[in-house]
């Protein structure tokens, strides 16, 4: 699933980031790599979607649903 379409609390481990390598750089930049878990602090339907990456001691993130578009992830139990 991508990461545009995850509920609010839900948490996700990011399995592959589809963009150009510019994008990929700069969320790379900003603390987010495949295989992180992060949970979904808000998602609502117009605005940047903010996650906590779990794996990165609690970093809290705003991603752009553009790139969220593009970022493959998928549910932990």
């Amino acid at each position: 699933m991508l990461l545009s379409e995850v509920d609010n609390n839900v948490i996700v481990r990011v399995v592959e980031i589809n963009t150009n390598e510019k994008a990929k750089q700069r969320l790379l930049a900003l603390g987010l790599h495949i295989n992180d878990v992060i949970q979904i602090i808000s998602n609502s339907n117009f605005s940047p979607i903010l996650i906590k990456n779990i794996t990165k001691n609690d970093a809290r993130i705003a991603i752009g649903r553009g790139i969220a578009q593009k970022i493959e992830v998928e549910q932990v139990v």
